[in-house]
């Protein structure tokens, strides 16, 4: 999986479904629809919003391993094909709409994917840029959230098509609609987990957010 399929793969956030009116009863939803409903509340932000920005703590999970790793940093999005994912140690991801850039601060090499947009992300994540069905691309369910996770309804998230970057994904939503952590297991039972703050939804988002220059002195390494 590429490091932007990653990142990608975990975001999510907010919208409600249109409320009843005051006084009238609210039917109780079968487990499987109630679970759609909740998943139809992510597709429509990614459908209206325009951009939004969050704070991240990222946990990286490899069993094999025995590794676990933790970050922290912020994420940008916005429509139809920016993306800013931020590291506080320095590392970066930018997607500008027209390249796809990877920054090491430490090493002070840079990889850049030319021609790289929105339309050559996986399918399975092109709804975070208001692209495809949410339901089309995932088998939904209700489940428990896991330990150290923020108290929401969970939804378990599985592909339609088999895939083995993404055997599993698990959403953590606010009764909103928006997602308030994630989890994504690969087939080989590795796990990033991230939970989000500090949510702003269609706030102001300089275009320089956007933009990245190779320092002076930088490697950068062309990608085909």
């Amino acid at each position: 999986m590429t490091s932007l399929a990653k990142r990608l793969l975990a975001l999510a956030a907010l919208v409600a479904l249109p409320a009843f009116p005051q006084g009238t009863p609210r039917p109780a939803p079968a487990p499987d629809a109630k679970a759609k409903a909740a998943a139809l509340r992510v597709q429509r932000f990614y459908e209206h919003a325009r951009n939004f920005s969050a704070r991240f703590a990222q946990t990286s999970t490899y069993p094999t391993f025995g590794n676990v790793k933790q970050a922290r940093g912020k994420v940008y999005l916005a429509k139809p094909d920016r993306l800013r994912w931020e590291y506080d140690d320095g590392r970066l991801i930018v997607l500008d709409g027209k390249a796809l850039w990877n920054w090491n601060a430490e090493d002070k090499e840079a990889t850049v994917h030319r021609g790289f947009g929105a339309s050559q992300v996986p399918a399975e994540f092109a709804f975070l840029f208001g692209k495809g069905t949410l339901l089309d691309r995932f088998s939904v369910r209700e489940t428990q959230a896991a330990p150290g996770l923020p108290e929401g309804e969970t939804l378990d998230l599985v592909p339609r098509k088999p895939s083995p970057d993404v055997q599993k994904l698990v959403l953590v939503a606010a009764p909103d609609g928006q997602v308030k952590a994630s989890v994504v297991t690969n087939s080989q039972g590795d796990t990033n987990q991230l939970v989000f703050t500090e949510v702003k939804v269609d706030g102001p988002l300089p275009d320089s957010i956007f933009r990245f220059e190779p320092p002076k002195g930088a490697h950068v390494t062309e990608l085909k």
